[in-house]
């Protein structure tokens, strides 16, 4: 049984959470606080296993009551559902399992504690682990991008290729295309070294890379899997591609 505290001072917001929260098995909300003082206070008094915090609230705001919350017992899961998008980089410090932008679906509350109660039921971890830390490195490090005030953190793991397209950065991912202003330069530091930058407008996820066709003399077409769109790669980066993904791939070459 996941016991969870919801902190907001807008009291609808708390009811609206609440009712979600009460659609899922094995949870029980232990607690509601109006403000951050309030919410350290609780959280002192019940321990509970997760946090739902807003980040402008009066007192104390939410990311100093989470940075007093981390202090006091890491192990604590901490997630904010707010409406503002740029402190998600100062969320994440203390280990923020996620971070919602309002207004949402409850199917978004929902999946996220899902995958508490997952992971709780599928990997040992000590009693002095950070559960939160623990699940984030299980899962990789989230990529966080910023586009027309909207926030959206993706996983890696999901992400099959990026380009441009009319001067913004496409990220297309296995459940949508996200566009941001950063460059693909910027993306390509950002990501795991396990992504390849392929040609000067593409970067790729080579696990989910279906095939490489030829594309002209001196073109490949890559084909993945999860979409019917495709990107290029020149002839000099399929070479060192080639070389190193060779034992993965079945790659067709004139």
């Amino acid at each position: 049984m996941l016991k969870i505290i919801i902190a907001d001072d807008e009291y609808y917001m708390r009811l609206f959470l609440s009712r979600c929260l009460k659609r899922i098995p094995d949870v029980e909300i232990a607690g509601e606080a109006e403000n951050g003082g309030q919410l350290v206070d609780m959280v002192q008094e019940i321990i509970p296993d997760v946090v739902f915090i807003d980040i402008n609230m009066p007192k104390m705001d939410g990311l100093k009551a989470s940075e007093k919350i981390f202090g006091f017992d890491s192990r604590i899961c901490i997630i904010f559902v707010t409406a503002f998008t740029q402190y998600a980089h100062e969320a994440f410090k203390v280990y923020a399992f996620d971070y919602i932008i309002k207004p949402f679906k409850v199917e978004r509350i929902q999946q996220t504690i899902q995958r508490i109660l997952d992971f709780r039921k599928t990997v040992t971890y000590n009693a002095s682990d950070n559960v939160c830390e623990t699940i984030l490195k299980k899962e990789c490090k989230k990529v966080i991008v910023e586009c027309n005030g909207v926030c959206n953190i993706i996983n890696p793991n999901d992400i099959i290729f990026i380009t441009r397209y009319e001067r913004k950065t496409i990220i297309v991912t296995r459940y949508a295309h996200i566009r941001t202003n950063d460059s693909l330069e910027e993306m390509e530091r950002r990501l795991d070294i396990n992504f390849y930058r392929c040609h000067k407008g593409f970067i790729i996820n080579p696990d989910l890379v279906s095939e490489i066709l030829p594309f002209g003399h001196k073109t490949y077409q890559i084909k993945f899997l999860f979409t019917d769109e495709s990107a290029l790669m020149t002839k000099e980066r399929f070479k060192l591609f080639r070389n190193v993904y060779n034992k993965l791939f079945n790659v067709f070459h004139a």
